[in-house]
């Protein structure tokens, strides 16, 4: 029998968007809930796998040098901290698991590799709902690769480059048995490159493996572990002294070190995860998760203090600390219910559960018995100058930080233009300090936090939605003052208002935010004094700290073939005096970047590049002659990205990437401890991809 033919269409409920889009989707990382970029009351700057590969972003410290809003600088060349809306980022996710971290004790979470992970996402603004912790900065989530692959692939990259730049990478994935219901997936890297100063190189490597089993049709196990480790070779311990012993400014030039060709500073990184996802019904799913991490860390540094003589470089004299070795271990449980009720004639999204973690650190120091003089810094390169002799190790610092939280969250649609994001978080800690060198034995309790979070949203044509959104901030806080005592906990509250626009079927999203934060107790630079008996940055509370802004971002596909992503920040951050508080970070920050191919016979050449422009910054430092106070002063720069991809065939790809095309010459580290550090130099890398 013939029958007649059927014709059958049907539009995807998935995502709308190729491989190589800029505009990903958003996890639950801002509320707790799966909502896409336009319901989602906060400005969140996704990276795709794409824009990661397309700028050769090898780390998170790469990614958020090319955030929006996000100011990137240094201590020295091993440690980097970040600044987002006047504030500094401290909250790290993986996967929406927050691990709290000090860049401070540059213990080497910026370094993470982004080749085991899918996307990179920075939500601007508070994010306690989610991370217990309030801070209106931002926060920074790395989304892992899955085994969701049930065929056989994989992707194998070289990279060579300037400063003898050596990066390989190999991703395979596959299902493990016939049917597909066991996969897996594994990942190894490999980066070196040396130093653009006199002396220094680094080196990582990394390893990911990760497996998923569906165990029958209603339950999925995933369980993965990596190992990261870091070597730096002759790292510099703070900067580059800035003014000369007549008080004049010195004038070194960028590949002017500090460190000795001995020093290092190596870290590494372990971390072993297991989720199970259970399928309570068609709606309803119940998921735990597991996270153990460990951190170790060891290094010999040098520092120098003093002020040069122009002429015959005496003045420099060698720091007797710099041998620390660090020891951080973290573990979480996480256990969560999420689905959907009816209400008002709508599926509501809802999405509530218990967590529980502990972080443990320690760290050793010892001083020298014996140092070296340093003779002539003028002449100094770093090399054949004698390690210290260390004398016995003590212990530098030791806590136990455990938090336990309930949460929930839900979005409730009321209209088919108006809805409400609203959770609450309530949190107990305790932070449990052990006797050490520079501080008594304390601990620290807060009990019932509450941070309550409201996002509203309103749909004012089908691809422009206004929203506001309000939190409240609880953070505690490391720093200390000048005697070795922390800091009270950060308090305020944080608001957003903007609106959302989608294009192209969403696959490019415009957003524009005005924000408005007041803390009271937050840390800022007590000028150049150190905490007694150390060389750490000494801080005090700044009061009534008011920050205010707005932000725009457009991130997507413009048209065919054709992806951006450009940002633009503008904030001014004071105390209740109405004086300004961190302005050694820009307030005005421009970032852009853009990728096309182009049309026809020359298809297979795709070329790209952008632009990170930051207005003037300052930062505040004494005279080491005069005794006054002087500004150590950044101007605007503009740094200039250039990239150019040809595919020689439909598996082999070649690549090459320019950045600091212009060759700028700018600071990255500003009158801290009354020394400057530089940014570096151009950059040429040349890439071969072959995808199998």
């Amino acid at each position: 029998m013939q029958l007649d033919a059927l014709s059958v269409t049907a539009e995807t409920s998935g995502d709308k968007r190729d491989a190589e889009a800029y505009q990903a989707d958003i996890s639950r990382s801002a509320s707790g809930l799966t909502l896409e970029a336009r319901e989602t009351p906060q400005t969140v700057s996704v990276f795709s796998t794409q824009r990661i590969q397309d700028q050769k972003l090898n780390t998170l410290n790469d990614v958020l040098s090319q955030t929006s809003g996000v100011s990137v600088k240094e201590y020295d060349s091993a440690r980097q901290y970040y600044y987002s809306r006047g504030f500094e980022i401290n909250t790290i996710m993986i996967d929406g698991v927050p691990t709290l971290f000090d860049p401070g004790w540059g213990t080497g979470e910026n370094s993470a590799n982004t080749a085991i992970y899918d996307q990179v996402e920075v939500i601007k603004g508070s994010t306690g709902l989610t991370t217990g912790s309030g801070n209106p900065s931002a926060a920074v989530n790395l989304i892992r690769k899955r085994a969701d692959n049930t065929e056989f692939e994989g992707t194998a990259e070289l990279t060579l480059g300037s400063r003898n730049e050596r990066n390989a990478e190999v991703d395979v994935s596959s299902g493990l048995n016939q049917s597909g219901s066991l996969r897996g997936r594994a990942v190894v890297a490999h980066n070196e490159e040396d130093s653009f100063r006199e002396i220094g190189d680094s080196e990582q490597n990394v390893v990911y493996v990760t497996a998923e089993a569906d165990l029958n049709e209603n339950t999925l196990l995933t369980v993965g572990a990596s190992y990261q480790d870091n070597t730096n070779n002759a790292p510099t311990w703070g900067g580059i002294p800035g003014w000369y012993s007549d008080g004049t400014r010195s004038d070194y030039s960028r590949s002017k070190t500090t460190s000795a060709d001995w020093a290092y500073w190596n870290t590494q990184h372990t971390n072993v995860f297991a989720e199970l996802k259970y399928n309570l019904d068609d709606t309803w799913t119940l998921n735990g998760r597991l996270n153990y991490g460990s951190n170790t860390g060891d290094s010999r540094l040098l520092y120098v203090y003093g002020n040069p003589d122009k002429e015959t470089g005496a003045g420099i004299f060698p720091y007797a600390g710099g041998n620390f070795s660090t020891d951080t271990s973290y573990s979480m449980v996480d256990l969560f219910i999420s689905g959907t009720y009816e209400l008002f004639g709508y599926n509501q999204p809802l999405s509530f559960g218990i967590s529980s973690s502990v972080r443990d650190f320690t760290s050793d120091s010892a001083f020298a018995t014996s140092v070296e003089p340093i003779d002539d810094f003028n002449a100094w390169d770093g090399k054949d100058y004698p390690e210290h002799v260390w004398g016995e190790s003590f212990l530098y610092e030791e806590f136990t930080d455990t938090q336990v939280a309930a949460y929930g969250s839900t979005r409730i649609q009321f209209s088919d233009s108006f809805s409400t994001v609203a959770g609450i978080r309530i949190t107990d800690q305790e932070v449990d300090r052990k006797e050490a060198a520079y501080n008594d034995a304390e601990v620290i309790e807060h009990t019932g936090i509450v941070t309550p979070y409201l996002g509203l949203l309103y749909n004012l044509t089908e691809d422009l939605t206004g929203y506001a959104s309000y939190t409240e901030i609880f953070t505690p806080q490391e720093e200390r003052n000048r005697n070795g005592s922390h800091l009270d906990p950060i308090v305020g509250r944080s608001a957003e208002l903007g609106m959302k626009a989608g294009f192209n079927d969403d696959r490019m999203i415009a957003s524009f935010a005005l924000f408005r934060t007041v803390q009271d107790n937050l840390a800022v630079a007590d000028g150049t004094n150190v905490v007694a008996g150390t060389t750490d940055q000494a801080y005090k509370e700044s009061e009534g700290a008011t920050s205010r802004g707005y932000e725009i971002e457009v991130t997507g596909e413009v048209m065919e073939n054709w992806e951006a992503q450009v940002g633009f920040t503008s904030y001014e951050v004071k105390d209740a005096d109405g004086e300004k508080i961190n302005t050694e970070q820009p307030r005005k920050i421009l970032k852009t970047y853009t990728r096309y191919q182009l049309p026809g016979e020359l298809s297979a050449f795709t070329v790209g590049g952008g632009v990170n422009w930051e207005g003037d910054s300052y930062a505040t430092a004494t005279n080491p002659v005069s005794g006054a106070s002087e500004r150590v002063e950044q101007e605007a720069f503009a740094l200039v990205s250039l990239m150019a991809k040809y595919q020689v065939t439909p598996e082999f790809t070649t690549q090459l990437n320019i950045d600091n095309l212009t060759d700028e010459t700018y600071y990255t580290n500003i009158g801290t401890f009354g020394q400057i550090a530089y940014g570096s130099p151009r950059t040429v890398s040349l890439t071969a991809t072959y995808e199998f």
